[in-house]
């Protein structure tokens, strides 16, 4: 039966693992994650097609599961850690039930990274939330409320910052002006908000991010290079 590695790349190409190399190398289709995260796919040399949100969660990982019918070995490769967060989960239970192995293998993750650059314990992370961008002038409540219950617990508070639809990344800068408008909006009078900011850190572990991030290549089966 044909098999799926799911592949952390870590933060930058200098994080790839030994076992994501091995993995890529058992793989005879290799498919990237263009949207979860900023990663140089060109700085590695491999060759990979790109999956973009539409083709990974509304199509099911179509273009991933025909290459395993085929009985070719499958890798998908994803910046950071493969499943810190849960946009790849669904994929990882629809594959596993329809009897193709799954093989995870983790990489440095951007939250371990930022723990570790703030010189924080893990011990005390409290809840973690994305700075999303308003849709249709809606504003997700979500960052505002956990970090001030974080606060409320002496937790510290991880912020993650949200990807424009067109490709683009949120900026500290840009955070910090969606928190502030929340502060407005509920009125709470969080001190975290008019008062107390977290220490921002972006592009931890790798060179900055462009603000808009590059396609990989898609190219036929070839040397290692990962995206």
């Amino acid at each position: 039966m044909a098999r799926l590695y799911l592949v952390g790349l870590g933060l930058s190409p200098a994080y790839m693992t030994e076992e994501a190399r091995r993995a890529l190398g058992d793989s005879d289709c290799v498919f990237a994650d263009v949207y979860t995260s900023y990663f140089d796919f060109a700085a590695l040399g491999i060759a990979a097609r790109p999956l973009d949100r539409k083709e990974l969660e509304d199509r099911g990982g179509a273009a991933v599961e025909e290459c395993l019918r085929a009985g070719r070995n499958a890798a998908l490769l994803v910046p950071g850690d493969p499943l810190a967060a849960t946009a790849h989960a669904a994929l990882v239970a629809s594959l596993r039930r329809k009897g193709y192995e799954v093989v995870v293998v983790p990489g440095v993750s951007a939250i371990c990274a930022a723990m570790s650059a703030a010189c924080l314990s893990i011990y005390k992370l409290g809840g973690v939330a994305t700075v999303t961008y308003p849709r249709m002038g809606v504003y997700s409540t979500r960052p505002y409320e956990l970090a001030e219950q974080n606060l409320s617990r002496g937790l510290h508070t991880l912020l993650l910052l949200d990807i424009r639809d067109d490709g683009g990344f949120m900026t500290p800068s840009e955070a910090a002006r969606i928190l502030l408008e929340l502060e407005r909006r509920e009125g709470r009078g969080s001190s975290w908000a008019t008062g107390s900011w977290p220490w921002p850190t972006s592009s931890a572990g790798r060179e900055a991010a462009p603000r808009r991030a590059p396609s990989p290549s898609w190219r036929s089966r070839g040397s290692l290079r990962p995206r």
